[in-house]
């Protein structure tokens, strides 16, 4: 059995997040560096997409920590939009100091951005999606932002756009549509703009060697011996252009043996994400309530 830890995006937050944790030994320390890292008080009430960012990049560094302090480790790893910075930290290609800095700064971007819309898309293939989308011309305005799971998927683009894409599909198709996202087009071709300021943010930024693999949200691949440049190339591309989680968690199931994916984050938005269709090795998630009987089987079968 392979331990893969999974580290979700922004829609795991939840209020308590991270003062659930922050009487853990592991913890505290943790809390405290960061705080003074962003010169102040840590988020609280989540109401900026900023305080979101880096929110949910502490709750899924403070999860890892927890697993790492019980004995429970990997080199295996991949994270789901904001969770690739948590990834990155965790194979050892960015220093958790110098990403908490850059999800703040991206957050704060992204709260500059305004007439977007994000809409989760449940049951539907991918397919007649992308055809409504070219159907209408609006390639330019709206796509697919995240490729989640087989039936399951974003819309992300301008508010305009997104609602002409699903008044399309509702002629046709059945499905459920709920907005994950009312302001912020991220991962949509429109937030190209945003793209092009975040690269000079990560000019000055330093990447190591990664010791792990990086598996890439836009590439849906391993990349083994990632440079600065790949790193670089593909976060800036990864704010306009879609995330391929499906993609990237079938190639690492792929690759190795036995794959038990275990959320390592706030709640269990990924591990959700598994099901009939869709279910390429074990699942698991680091619940607060049930973190002891998960540490005890993890360290059962490794």
């Amino acid at each position: 059995m392979t331990l893969v830890a999974m580290f979700p995006g922004q829609s795991s937050r939840y209020p308590e997040m991270l003062s659930k944790l922050a009487t853990e030994p592991a913890c505290a320390p943790i809390l405290a560096e960061a705080a003074a890292i962003l010169g102040g008080a840590l988020p609280a009430d989540f109401t900026t997409n900023r305080d979101v960012q880096v929110g949910v990049f502490l709750a899924n560094h403070l999860h890892l920590k927890r697993l790492e302090a019980a004995g429970v480790t990997t080199r295996w790893s991949l994270g789901l939009s904001l969770g690739e910075y948590n990834h990155l930290v965790h194979i050892g290609a960015l220093a958790f100091d110098d990403a908490l800095r850059l999800v703040d700064a991206r957050g704060r971007l992204y709260d500059e951005a305004t007439g977007g819309l994000m809409v989760s898309v449940f049951p539907l293939d991918a397919a007649p999606i992308e055809q409504a989308i070219m159907r209408l011309g609006l390639s330019e305005r709206v796509g697919v932002g995240l490729y989640n799971s087989p039936r399951q998927h974003v819309l992300s683009g301008d508010r305009a756009a997104v609602e002409q894409v699903l008044a399309e599909l509702e002629t046709e198709e059945y499905f459920d549509a709920t907005v994950i996202e009312p302001r912020i087009p991220m991962h949509a071709p429109c937030f190209g703009a945003t793209a092009e300021r975040f690269a000079r943010l990560l000019a000055d930024v330093r990447f190591a060697e990664p010791t792990g693999v990086y598996v890439p949200n836009v590439r849906g691949a391993l990349l083994g011996r990632a440079i600065a440049t790949e790193i670089r190339d593909c976060l800036i591309a990864h704010v306009h252009r879609p995330v391929r989680w499906q993609a990237s968690v079938d190639a690492i199931a792929a690759h190795v043996a036995e794959p038990w994916f275990v959320e390592v984050g706030p709640r269990g938005v990924l591990h959700n994400l598994f099901g009939k269709d869709w279910m390429p090795g074990r699942r698991a998630k680091t619940d607060v309530a049930t973190f002891d009987a998960l540490v005890q089987e993890l360290r059962d079968v490794r």
